[in-house]
């Protein structure tokens, strides 16, 4: 039986003086995005040059120049918004494996890559680079990086086309360029969590931090152009999405000066449904239908009303304990990018980060207490207790989110399992603390080191 993880960090965290790291160095690595076609409209090549590099995914065969017009703005911008949900359902579901929110339990030799924190560039056993939005690999094994690679293209180059076009020939211009500036900052800062490095347009390998930065830069345009147009769902999910890039960055007052904004209730969702299998909620598929995951063990017995599971009383055919999660019942159930809750951590962040012990407290008790949840408040003026209950309450409150990998890296965690401890079903756990380039990222891109 594993110590529990909430026991695991506070003994870490015991011995630590602050809560925010970069990561590990040692193990960085590039990833790169070629601009080759419109991602959810368009199906055709670009740049001679960048044949032979990945391309993004392009899920329809429709010629560019038929789309690219200022008539399509509307159509353009729901395919920003299709493609970055697509990224955003297999995100959450890859990096739930990958920091053990899920444990692999059977369907699909793939999936060890991530459970078992051991990354292969290339090969079967890559599929954050194998799986696409139109074709997971193996049907449901999420990916990583095509598929937030066609978001952040899709997004920029929207962008591009509305700062050429006349205004006066697309309605609602403004707040088409607040909305894609919006998820292009989201989709950065994903990356700028889950990758070892990255660089786009062929350009030069970024690390984290920088990426960071270009993700702020796009949150900027978006919460200017929102206010401008009296946009609160888009001003409120940039103003999350810069507090949390910003955090990242070790710049905590300001984060807190976006976080104190949100208004409560607020929550702006990912969208899905069952019409068709790339608009299916991924974390709902990979666990309640195709079974392939699990809630991990140390998530089965916690007592917290933030996190119900369903125990469905059978092994799968790997012998793992099958329980189902209940926050995504069904394909179509949405999943929260930014809402209030998770600016109220933030802010208790930041307020632990100035020494404000009773602001930090407050913060976490905001969303201990509010009702439907009306746990009891914490009570510390500890500052390590403090950092102990705001990781807890992280795991608890964000569960199946896509924020654990990002915690790992903010946070400086260990790793649970530790590397070397023997994997279930063979092999070791592996040190991986963010996913590396693939191969033929590294060899095509003239801009990166070749390893």
């Amino acid at each position: 039986m594993r110590t529990t993880r909430e026991e695991q960090i506070m003994t870490y965290h015991a011995s630590h003086g602050g809560v925010t790291s970069s990561r590990t160095p040692g193990r960085w690595r590039c990833t790169r995005l070629a601009p080759l076609t419109l991602a959810t409209a368009v199906g055709v090549s670009g740049c001679d040059v960048l044949d032979e590099l990945v391309a993004v995914d392009a899920p329809s065969r429709i010629v560019a120049e038929i789309l690219e017009e200022p008539g399509n703005a509307a159509t353009l911008m729901a395919s920003v918004v299709g493609d970055f949900e697509c990224a955003f359902a297999q995100y959450v579901s890859a990096v739930g494996a990958t920091t053990q929110e899920y444990q692999y339990a059977t369907g699909g030799f793939g999936w060890r890559s991530y459970d078992q924190r051991d990354f292969e560039p290339s090969g079967f056993n890559a599929a954050y680079v194998n799986s696409t939005c139109s074709t997971p690999q193996q049907g449901v094994i999420p990916g990583v990086y095509k598929t937030l690679s066609t978001a952040r293209w899709q997004a920029d180059h929207f962008t591009e086309l509305l700062e050429t076009w006349p205004a006066a020939e697309v309605p609602g211009r403004e707040a088409f360029l607040a909305r894609s500036a919006a998820f292009s900052g989201y989709s950065h800062l994903l990356l700028g969590e889950a990758m070892c490095s990255a660089a786009f347009d062929v350009g030069d390998e970024l690390m984290p931090p920088q990426i960071f930065e270009l993700a702020v830069a796009r949150f900027n345009t978006a919460i200017t152009g929102a206010q401008a147009q009296g946009d609160a769902a888009t001003l409120n999910m940039a103003r999350i999405g810069r507090a949390r890039a910003l955090i990242s960055l070790g710049r905590h007052s300001e984060a807190n000066a976006d976080a104190q904004q949100i208004p409560g209730g607020f929550v702006h969702n990912a969208g899905y449904s069952s019409i068709s299998t790339r608009r299916e909620n991924n974390v709902f598929v990979v666990n309640r239908r195709a079974e392939n995951v699990t809630p991990e063990e140390y998530f089965r017995t916690i007592d917290d009303p933030r996190v119900r599971l369903e125990d469905q009383e059978r092994l799968s055919p790997l012998g793992i304990p099958l329980f189902y999660q209940t926050k995504y019942p069904t394909a179509s159930s949405p999943i929260p990018i930014a809402r209030w809750e998770e600016a109220q951590l933030m802010i208790a962040e930041a307020e632990l980060q100035a020494g404000n012990m009773a602001a930090a407290v407050a913060a976490i008790n905001a969303v201990r207490t509010r009702p439907g949840v009306d746990l009891p408040p914490f009570e510390s003026s500890s500052a390590d207790e403090i950092r102990g209950q705001l990781l807890f309450e992280r795991q608890v409150e964000l569960f199946l989110e896509g924020h654990a990998l990002g915690d790992i890296h903010r946070y400086d965690l260990p790793l649970v399992p530790p590397p070397d401890t023997p994997y279930p079903t063979g092999g070791f756990y592996g040190g991986d603390r963010c996913i590396p380039m693939p191969d033929v990222e590294r060899v095509n891109n003239p801009n990166v080191p070749s390893s």
